[in-house]
């Protein structure tokens, strides 16, 4: 599914800009892209508590250890 939110663009172009090597680039994007889908969202529009409720849904549901998790939580 291919997601058109401003944000997703936006934070594409943040990240062009940064010094991160393309692999890290993709995986941040991706990470923001999968919490977009997890709320059928703009994440930009997404309130702390849902951001809360979705790390926590990463850790108990999809085992997500300590580096998946710090991945998810920069996007």
């Amino acid at each position: 599914m291919k997601l058109n939110y401003p944000s997703l663009t936006q934070f594409q172009q943040h990240l062009q800009l940064k010094d991160y090597r393309p692999p890290t680039r993709k995986e941040y994007l991706r990470n923001l892209c999968k919490l977009a889908e997890h709320f059928q969202c703009d994440p930009l529009t997404l309130t702390e508590n849902q951001l809360r409720e979705y790390f926590l849904f990463l850790r108990q549901h999809k085992h997500y250890k300590r580096s998946p998790m710090k991945a998810a939580k920069f996007a």
